[in-house]
């Protein structure tokens, strides 16, 4: 029975059900701004409004210096999220507005006579996340949750997730020659081998990728273009409970702007790049807001293309000038429907379409770290073409009953890669051995993944004693990758097949989620939650062709396991501004069947490999300082991993394995400070020490060996100064990044050879002007063109000194042009 059809009907039957009392309901309602059922307390501003952000699931900002001092009455019963909040100011001088991305803004009109705000300094805005599923300051989130802001990263000339993650220490993306890679963080990873994702990728409350090892699901994590983004939330550590499998190390959000039932506006975007060595790159993008009714209904679009110009060449049979090249669109729809006080329903639809000429890498010679050849070179015997479509759909209905929030979120996911590697430096020589010359040899493969699922989840109304969220969740995943390997043999004897490969898998999953908050006091509150999965797999391949021999290898397998993590977590409010938690979490990756071959030695490889896991233990601590002008949130984690997923060999195939295990200890660091309105610093930093503490055999690796791809320190800095030109806003800013060294293997291995990247340190500038019709941004990236190696990949050559890097893009400037109406 597949899960599309039973998905659908769940929904239609949620919505259904609630039919006759939406009917009963006056129109008067109907046609007013939807209610939520309120429950604020009087006091404190500050808090009135941090509880209103909770309960109402609404996206407010507002300046901490604006609200402090003053009270409220605060404010009780079911109202419209607007009249909720004009009762809470009620009596103050603040006002309200709509953002430009749809968030009410909470502001003063002009200064407030007993608080001049002219000599004070202008402290951080509050900053609202959604990593817990509910809407909180982040500050009052009882773990490491970074927020990166649209607006931030566009200034920056940031395009895609390479970009996006490059300013988060701790956050590390081994590079893929053109999109995605393996995204990890706080150094949990295996390197190349990495078979499933450690970090689960979400675009809003959507699941996106795979969770099992077929169809390159450790590979694609969602490379999404500024598609209409609010922000990214970065969650660090195991998030299993509430996000499942795949996320034992962290998860990372895509938060989208919402359709704003009140206004209809836009903007159109225009820019353009030049790369030092490589060619001009050009970007366009619009959004449109349309409210059909107003309160009721509203639909927005969004629509981008980005032209690469690429900066990698290559030499040979496959020459050209910046092979990298290509382009990148994306379209987005969103639909917002309130028609009664207590229903929400958000339809989204999302397409992405990547394609590029060729892959970024350079020939490197291991031994020394430098060029093979010239610079950003490789030998090709060929093209190697590469694109990406992904479409998203996703569909959230949403019931307040008060007591309580139900939400069903259906999704459907579809992604189709095809992609083609030159190998003729590999198997070239073992063809001239044979007497065959070939001019390429090409390795063609197509991937797909498919992905539907639903969830239903209850959440309890915020702001009391006893807080609980539970959920179900159904998911069913489907992956194909399908390759063959040939050789264009010179002499005119054509194209040679050597080996055909087919491979599927299934994987179905049905879980059952739930956390309690107990609120002990006011300033202690202790967490804990828990997640009950069922996983059933099955996987098939078949190879034929010269390299298999001349009977096809054709297998099979299935596997099923039920997985369990934990969640527990204290925190403790010391002050108005300061509070410190201690958090224990569980995650794990799923397990799957081996294919077991004809002569594959039952003795190495087990029918099936176990899901590893890990226990992580934090203990942090997040405050706003010095009159509200210094934020700072630190974290101190030591990670227990076991049953470490690896490759194993059998008869020569390759199979997975749990071996060996890790300790990660490590130390993150974030501060923002605002001494005046006119400065704002920024630093974040991130300490890892990651080993194996047994031996792993199918990494060939020692007990005591660190783990791969990840600098033991990382670090960014940054400083933007606000000022007029001509009484225009403007701003001018720069940062550094600094990446500490790293390995791309294990030191004595065989397998995954010990190939040392330096350090490296990347510095940015970016400057802007704002003339109310339309604004400009410049940036530079990489200003002094420092040459930093990201990532290292071998086994592409038959010389076993020659591999190939992907290196951090040359100096780029760019300007962009945005025109709101």
């Amino acid at each position: 029975m597949t899960l599309r059809p039973w998905v659908i009907a769940g929904t239609c039957a949620l919505i259904g059900g609630l039919s006759t009392q939406t009917q009963a309901q006056g129109q008067g309602q109907g046609q007013s701004q939807a209610q939520r059922s309120f429950d604020v307390a009087a006091g404190d501003l500050k808090s009135a409004l941090d509880a209103y952000i909770a309960q109402g699931g609404v996206q407010l900002i507002y300046k901490v210096d604006d609200v402090k001092g003053f009270a409220t009455r605060g404010v009780q019963g079911a109202l419209a999220p607007q009249e909720a909040l004009a009762r809470i100011l009620e009596g103050t001088p603040l006002l309200t507005r709509r953002g430009d991305d749809g968030a009410v803004v909470v502001y003063t009109a002009a200064p407030v006579v007993t608080r001049p705000t002219t000599e004070e300094p202008q402290s951080l805005d509050s900053v609202t996340v959604t990593a817990t599923r509910r809407r909180e300051p982040v500050r009052e989130v009882p773990m490491q949750v970074n927020v990166m802001k649209a607006e931030t990263l566009e200034r920056a000339g940031a395009r895609n997730l390479a970009d996006y993650v490059a300013e988060q220490p701790g956050v590390n993306l081994t590079s893929s020659g053109s999109v995605g890679g393996a995204l990890t963080m706080r150094g949990l990873t295996t390197g190349p081998v990495q078979g499933i994702a450690t970090v689960g990728v979400y675009v809003d409350d959507v699941a996106t990728g795979l969770s099992s090892a077929g169809a390159l699901s450790g590979f694609t994590p969602l490379d999404m273009g500024m598609l209409d983004l609010n922000h990214i939330e970065v969650l660090r550590g195991p998030q299993g409970t509430l996000y499942g499998a795949g996320a034992m190390s962290g998860v990372l959000k895509y938060v989208t702007n919402q359709p704003d039932t009140m206004e209809f506006a836009g903007s159109v975007k225009f820019g353009t790049s030049w790369t030092q060595g490589g060619g001009p790159g050009f970007t366009t993008g619009a959004v449109l807001n349309v409210p059909i009714k107003e309160d009721v209904a509203a639909v927005r679009f969004a629509a981008f293309t980005d032209q690469v110009g690429g900066s990698y060449d290559a030499t040979g049979l496959g020459r050209g000038r910046n092979i990298d090249r290509g382009h990148t669109d994306g379209g987005r729809v969103s639909l917002l429907l309130t028609p009664t006080r207590e229903l929400t329903v958000r339809l989204t639809g999302m397409v992405q379409d990547v394609h590029r000429k060729g892959l970024g890498f350079e020939d490197i010679d291991k031994r020394t770290g430098r060029p093979w050849g010239p610079e950003r070179t490789r030998q090709l015997g060929g093209n190697e073409s590469y694109s990406n479509k992904t479409q998203l759909f996703g569909l959230d209905v949403e019931y307040d009953f008060g007591w309580a929030r139900l939400n069903s979120i259906t999704s459907a996911q579809d992604v189709k890669i095809g992609n083609s590697v030159d190998l003729t430096a590999l198997y070239g020589p073992s063809l001239t051995a044979m007497r065959l010359s070939a001019a390429s040899v090409p390795l063609a493969s197509t991937v797909e993944q498919h992905r539907v699922s639903q969830e239903f989840r209850l959440t309890s109304r915020s702001g009391t004693t006893i807080e609980w969220l539970a959920g179900v969740y159904l998911n069913r995943e489907r992956g194909e990758n399908d390759g063959v390997l040939s050789a264009n043999l010179n002499g005119g004897l054509g194209n040679k097949t050597f080996l055909t490969s087919t491979q599927f898998s299934r994987y179905r999953e049905e879980a059952a989620y739930g956390d309690v908050t107990w609120n002990v006091t006011p300033a202690l509150s202790f967490t804990g939650g828990v997640r009950l999965a069922r996983n059933e797999q099955r996987y098939g391949s078949k190879q034929s062709g010269t390299l298999v021999g001349p009977v096809d290898a054709n297998a099979s397998g299935t596997s099923s396991e039920s997985p369990t993590t934990y969640l527990a977590a204290a925190k403790y409010t010391l002050s108005d501004t300061s509070t410190m938690y201690f958090r224990a979490a569980s995650g794990y990756r799923p397990g799957g069947p081996n294919v077991l071959k004809a002569d594959t030695d039952r003795s190495i490889v087990q029918p099936m490999y176990k899901s590893d896991s890990l226990w992580s233990y934090e203990l942090g601590y997040k405050a706003d300082l010095l009159d509200r002008t210094l934020s700072l949130e630190a974290a101190l984690y030591d990670i227990e991993w076991r049953d470490v997923q690896q490759p194993t060999r059998s008869g020569g195939f390759v199979f997975v394995t749990n071996a060996g295990a890790a300790r990660i200890k490590g130390g993150e660091l974030t501060l923002n400070y605002k001494p005046s309105k006119a400065w704002r610093f920024t630093a974040n930093a991130a300490l890892i020490d990651a080993r194996l503490t047994e031996d792993a055999k199918g990494l060939d690796a020692k007990a005591g060996t660190r783990l791969p791809q990840t600098p033991r320190f990382a670090t960014t800095l940054g400083v933007t100064h606000n000022f007029s030109i001509a009484e225009r806003p403007a701003y001018f800013g720069v940062s550094a990044r600094y990446t500490g060294k790293r390995d791309a293997g294990y030191r004595g291995s065989a397998v995954i050879p010990s190939i040392k990247m330096p350090a490296y340190t990347v510095v940015d500038l970016q400057a802007g002007i704002d003339f109310q019709r339309f604004s400009l941004a410049a940036y530079v990236r990489n200003l002094a063109n420092k040459r930093g190696i990201l990532s290292i990949d071998t086994g592409l050559s038959a010389n076993p000194n020659l591999v190939q890097a992907a290196l951090s893009p040359s100096r780029t400037v760019g300007l962009t042009v945005n025109v709101p109406f």
